[in-house]
């Protein structure tokens, strides 16, 4: 029963005290990592064989060749054979339109519509080329046309097939003089699907169909006709042909509830090796699976117990516009999302467009779990390190400078001063009978030296170490370290692969925040 699911079951044990939950399965979760990082090997294998123990049912895209040959190993570890399913479009094939009509009922015309809607849009994203989104006026047009042509070929037939659909559109009128033409009438395919389907059709609802294939359809421009005809046939033309005609539109031999049961349908048409038409095919797949998934509520409540996986490597091949619809709702339906690709700018260049970015930011923002490998991406490192978030941090600091000064010096002098004076006089006076002689004189002389010598010298040292700690907001893992600090496992690292392991709202124990150091064999 499905209440009796225990979504805090641990899947995986990421620390002695932290655990990877079914919960946190069910909310997504992102792989990123640069070639040879062990993403694939490490987080990757490690969850694949935890939701194959848990018995989970689910459904694999594969890129690469070797993916088919992966997933059988991880299947014989966990005892899972019997699980799995191949479909690799030769071995089976489901006929899209009657699935959908079975699932939806006799009243899900606009389901197929829809339907085929978004296998145009798939068709066109994996081409050479993908439409812009500014031409509205096209998708308008062909979503009017088969409206119009397909309750037409389903009461005429009892189904609705790829094949009917395009030879009941190409043999349309060009006019509505043409429609009336009773010759015309007589050797048209359009007008033979009319009339087996008129007994079944209300007349009122017969009366808007005649007139728009009348009075809308063969009024057109020849050159806007032409070119939605084109546009239309061109697209589903690749579905005539060769082995996707037998996958899509042939017999059906399995559906996609299966799943809901245990089974593992692995998606054997790798990308790189049946190229555009094998991302077609799996992407066609998915979509469909995608719909069951978030429909199964509805359900008897023994098809909605099961929890399911999604999985893709190198998503990048596979994603599209209806992935984060899926996403944002289809932790409802017990549905668990493993996407593994290289980097951001790869989801770019797959959403295209302008400013894919946007789009890519809404895809990315609906995984709570995001395992962060070794990367040489800046931008990716840097969204990773944004995505953890800044905290306070505490910088330590240390300084250590060593000094030492030297002095010398000799200085000398000499001194000598000499000096002699001299002095004589006389002087005679004769006064009445008397009379005098008087003279003197002195003289000296002075000499002396003096010297002086000295010497000096110095020497000086000095030395000083200061230690210190400062707090600043600070990203938690600095965006580098995703290139430096994590392992990327063979020999040269003991066959270990490291990664950050995000997971949105929680605490782990072992590094008290929402980001773990993690580590994996390989």
């Amino acid at each position: 029963m499905r209440s009796s699911i225990n979504l805090d079951a641990s899947l995986l044990q990421l620390s002695p005290d932290d655990a990877f939950t079914l919960r946190d399965a069910c909310q997504g979760v992102l792989i990123t990592g640069g070639i040879g990082s062990g993403k694939t090997s490490g987080s990757g294998a490690a969850l694949a064989r935890a939701y194959l123990l848990a018995g989970m049912g689910g459904i694999v895209c594969c890129a690469k060749p070797e993916e088919a040959a992966q997933w059988r190993r991880y299947c014989q570890q966990t005892g899972r054979m019997g699980s799995l399913m191949e479909v690799n479009g030769h071995n089976g094939g489901i006929n899209i339109l009657a699935y959908e009509l079975a699932r939806q009922g006799s009243g899900g015309i606009n389901a197929v519509i829809e339907l085929l809607m978004a296998v145009l849009q798939i068709c066109r994203s994996v081409g050479a080329a993908e439409g812009k989104a500014s031409e509205q006026f096209w998708e308008d047009t062909v979503r009017q046309v088969l409206r119009h042509a397909i309750p037409i070929i389903y009461a005429a037939t009892g189904t609705v097939r790829i094949s009917d659909l395009l030879a009941f559109v190409r043999s349309a009128p060009h006019s509505p003089e043409e429609m009336r033409d009773p010759a015309w009438q007589q050797h048209s395919l359009f007008c033979r699907y009319f009339a087996e389907a008129a007994p079944k059709i209300a007349d009122e609802v017969g009366a808007k169909l005649v007139g728009y294939w009348q009075n809308d359809w063969a009024t057109l421009d020849a050159k806007t006709r032409g070119g939605i005809q084109i546009s239309l046939t061109t697209a589903l033309d690749r579905f005539n042909h060769g082995w996707l005609a037998d996958l899509f539109c042939g017999e059906t031999h399995f559906t996609l509830e299966l799943t809901f049961h245990g089974a593992i349908l692995l998606l054997d048409m790798p990308a790189l090796t049946m190229n555009e038409d094998g991302i077609i095919a799996q992407q066609i797949l998915k979509y469909l699976w995608q719909r069951a998934v978030l429909a199964r509520n509805g359900l008897p409540e023994f098809q909605q117990a099961r929890p399911l996986f999604l999985w893709a490597d190198e998503c990048q091949y596979f994603v599209n516009s209806h992935d984060a619809e899926f996403l944002s709702t289809c932790r409802g339906s017990r549905a668990c999302t493993v996407y593994l690709t290289q980097n951001l700018p790869s989801l770019y260049a797959s959403f295209g467009g302008e400013k894919p970015e946007h789009r890519v930011n809404q895809f990315v923002g609906n995984f709570a779990t995001r395992i962060w490998h070794n990367n040489a991406c800046a931008e990716t490192n840097e969204w990773a390190a944004k995505t953890m978030g800044r905290a306070v941090q505490e910088r330590r600091s240390y300084n250590q400078s060593e000094g030492s000064s030297r002095n010398w010096g000799m200085n000398a002098g000499e001194g000598e001063n000499r000096g002699s004076n001299a002095s004589s006089g006389w002087n005679s006076s004769h006064s009445g009978n008397s009379y005098s002689v008087g003279s003197s004189g002195s003289s000296g002389t002075s000499q002396g030296d003096s010297t002086n010598w000295g010497r000096q010298r110095g020497r000086a040292s000095n030395e000083s170490v200061s230690h210190g700690v400062s707090e600043q907001v600070d990203f938690i893992i600095e965006p580098g370290e995703f290139g430096r600090m994590l392992k990327t496992g063979g020999p040269a690292n003991g066959n270990v692969v490291s990664a950050v392991w995000f997971s949105a709202g929680r605490r782990f124990d072992a590094s008290r925040g929402n980001a773990l150091h993690v580590e994996f064999g390989q």
